[in-house]
């Protein structure tokens, strides 16, 4: 009589672990995953601080890596063309990304977020996201094979550009720029 109560027991308490323990790994698995999200944002949003602060430290360093890298960019979109069948309007519109880009780089480090090279770099890499969607939506490629695309031919260069504009913060004014009268 013990054992049969025993284990009528414990084969009551079990079923009902068995069914809360859905519910428990579930929310711990939920929790789990926002608390990851929660670091991958801080280790992101800190590693782009850092970036930033080696930018603004070595400005003129940062300028010869921003131009390797719109080279890089640019001989990507050749190569995409000629061997993968992007096609030329993707193309054209990649190269005017990147020629925006090069036209932003010849004032950096005092970058002006209204002048028209910098508009016309942001318009371009908003019409570049749209044919890169449009693009992808059509062909069927691995999920590392389009973000590699999107790092490194979509973000990349505007990227840099942006996270540059901290580098003109501490440039002392010139004699050659316009007087103004305070």
């Amino acid at each position: 009589w013990y054992q049969r109560r025993v284990r009528e027991t414990f084969q009551h308490y079990f079923i009902q672990i068995n069914l809360s323990m859905g519910f428990v790994f579930t929310t711990l698995h939920w929790s789990a995953f926002l608390v990851q999200i929660l670091f991958a944002t801080v280790c992101v949003a800190s590693g782009l601080f850092y970036i930033t602060e080696l930018i603004e430290e070595y400005s003129s360093i940062s300028k010869q890596v921003f131009k390797w890298s719109q080279i890089v960019v640019a001989v990507s979109y050749v190569l995409l063309f000629l061997f993968e069948d992007t096609g030329v309007v993707h193309v054209l519109l990649g190269a005017a990304m990147v020629a925006s880009a090069w036209l932003v780089l010849q004032q950096y480090p005092t970058i002006d977020m209204f002048s028209l090279p910098f508009v016309g770099l942001m318009v371009a890499m908003v019409l570049n996201h749209v044919t890169a969607y449009l693009f992808f939506r059509e062909r069927f490629l691995s999920f590392s094979q389009i973000i590699g695309y999107f790092t490194v031919c979509v973000w990349l260069v505007p990227l840099q550009l942006i996270l540059g504009l901290v580098a003109g913060e501490n440039i002392l004014p010139t004699t050659t720029g316009s007087r103004q009268n305070y």
